[in-house]
């Protein structure tokens, strides 16, 4: 399942994407318990946390917090609301359990209230030099992120052969420290014992976390790494664990891009009134958004297009940069027919949080508005931050470093390789599309034809016909033409989509 051009890609999992604004840090003032004169938690017996930074926060819910306590660097966990005393007992017991389980887990210190009584608060260790596993895996190169995952299988059969699982699975629920692998997140530990087929799907959902060529990639080793592990002898084929791994990974993603970002979250702002519903990156520093707005701001713009079905165009807001699409309504017949669907803004929404889940370079969504009249659906707008990069065929015309071409073309073979194995299908493969920075990367636009197959047979044709279109940019350009075909020859371990497009092997 290896190929040459994996070796030097790197990760794509982490979120490469343009931004509009730096996700905001939460103010402390925020926090129900935080003392506004003294910036304080007082614990039960008067006894404060001190130096409090956030790190992570469910407004209303919780709030993970570094910080100081009796004169140690200590990490606090912060419950909050009607099920807070629940919380915490479960996270406090699943890091006793851990412990008992003699895994590598930060020591918990204090269990107790807030001084007001209004939280529940978890006081463990803090992990010096300590690194996330989810942001070492996404920076580091092939060859260390291999080292690093087979050291996380290790710790999964670890908490295996001590009766755990855990049930919230994610890179970001360990950490790396001195070459140990320490596992957090007590609130998802369970004392089970698993059968054999349960526990290669727990290994299954760690390697979903994975990008999908580094799945494809090492699949057949951390089978082996776990099974040496257990010291299990069985004939569990990679390829089943892989297909897990795939599932759980589809399963994720419809999950965040169906439904998760189309409600308040630690991502998104939802507002719905009677005559529209806006959905916002919280992180991105926006005015108030209703259609006058955003009419307004698409007056003031650059018109980049101007259709009967879409109105695109670049314009500041909140003295950035952004493009704003509008979706018109053409006629009667075309405004009934999207009245009861979801609009193009949301498909072009979804699509590009899909995206960025996957690692893709894709411009910031900002926001997506659809306006409402008696619940049923009118014009709607997409607002995404703007990239002045070139278009591929702008770069390949004006491009001659020849080291950069080839890696623009090697990149374009890559993303759609990833496409074909993810199910994901553009649409619309024009290379005007389709953009790439300074490094030869490939930044993916127009998203609202944009869908991932359930069927693997149907994503195949589909895809088919995303590579002929993608050709026939350069059809009249023989050189690039071929440089093209080349790179797909190479990247493709799976050549049966190029065959069906007619590229010969």
């Amino acid at each position: 399942m290896f190929n040459a051009y994996h070796a030097s890609q790197p990760a794509l999992t982490s979120p490469l994407v343009f931004t509009f604004m730096q996700g905001q840090i939460r103010s402390l003032t925020e926090c129900e318990v935080v003392d506004s004169t003294t910036g304080y938690v007082w614990l039960e017996h008067g006894e404060p946390l001190t130096d409090l930074q956030a790190h992570r926060v469910i407004p209303q819910r919780r709030w993970v917090l570094s910080a100081h306590w009796q004169g140690q660097a200590v990490f606090a966990k912060i419950f909050l609301g009607q099920q807070a005393e629940k919380y915490a007992t479960r996270d406090a017991r699943g890091a006793r359990w851990l412990q008992q389980g003699a895994l590598t887990t930060p020591a918990l210190l204090w269990q107790g209230v807030t001084q007001d009584g209004r939280a529940q608060v978890l006081i463990y260790a803090a992990v010096t030099n300590a690194q996330n596993a989810e942001e070492l895996y996404q920076s580091a190169d092939v060859a260390a992120r291999l080292v690093l995952v087979e050291r996380l299988v290790i710790a999964l059969a670890q908490q295996h052969q001590a009766g755990l699982v855990q049930t919230d699975l994610h890179l970001k629920n360990f950490l790396m420290a001195d070459e140990a692998v320490w596992t957090i997140d007590g609130d998802g530990i369970r004392k089970k014992t698993l059968s054999t087929q349960a526990a290669y799907q727990q290994l299954a959902t760690l390697i979903s976390k994975l990008s999908v060529l580094d799945q494809q990639a090492w699949i057949d080793r951390l089978l082996t790494v776990y099974q040496q592990q257990r010291q299990w002898h069985d004939d569990m084929r990679p390829a089943q664990v892989l297909a897990w791994a795939m599932r759980d990974n589809a399963n994720a993603v419809r999950e965040y891009v169906e439904r998760k970002i189309f409600r308040n979250c630690t991502d998104v702002v939802w507002q719905q009134t009677p005559l529209f519903v806006l959905a916002r990156h919280a992180a991105a520093m926006l005015p108030a958004l209703t259609p006058e707005a955003l009419e307004s701001a698409m007056q003031a713009g650059n018109i980049l297009k101007d259709g009967n079905s879409s109105t695109v165009v670049q314009t500041p807001l909140a003295q950035q940069e952004v493009v704003i699409k509008r979706y018109n309504i053409k006629h009667i017949a075309h405004a009934l027919s999207r009245a009861w669907r979801p609009s193009r803004a949301a498909a072009s929404w979804s699509n590009a949080h899909r995206l960025q889940y996957y690692g893709f370079l894709t411009p910031q969504p900002l926001a997506m508005l659809e306006q409402r009249r008696y619940g049923l659906r009118g014009k709607a707008y997409f607002i995404s931050a703007y990239s002045g990069l070139p278009d591929a065929v702008a770069f390949f015309r004006t491009v001659n470093n020849e080291v950069l071409r080839q890696e623009a073309l090697r990149q374009l073979a890559l993303t759609c390789y990833q496409f074909y194995l993810l199910h994901i299908v553009h649409g619309d493969l024009k290379a005007t599309n389709l953009q790439v920075d300074p490094r030869g990367k490939i930044i993916v636009m127009d998203l609202d034809s944009m869908r991932q197959y359930r069927c693997a047979k149907r994503a195949l044709r589909a895809h088919v016909a995303d590579i002929r279109r993608l050709l026939q940019n350069w059809k009249d350009d023989t050189s690039l033409y071929n440089a093209l075909v080349n790179s797909f020859q190479a990247v493709y371990a799976d050549a049966t989509p190029l065959k069906l497009a007619g590229i010969s092997i």
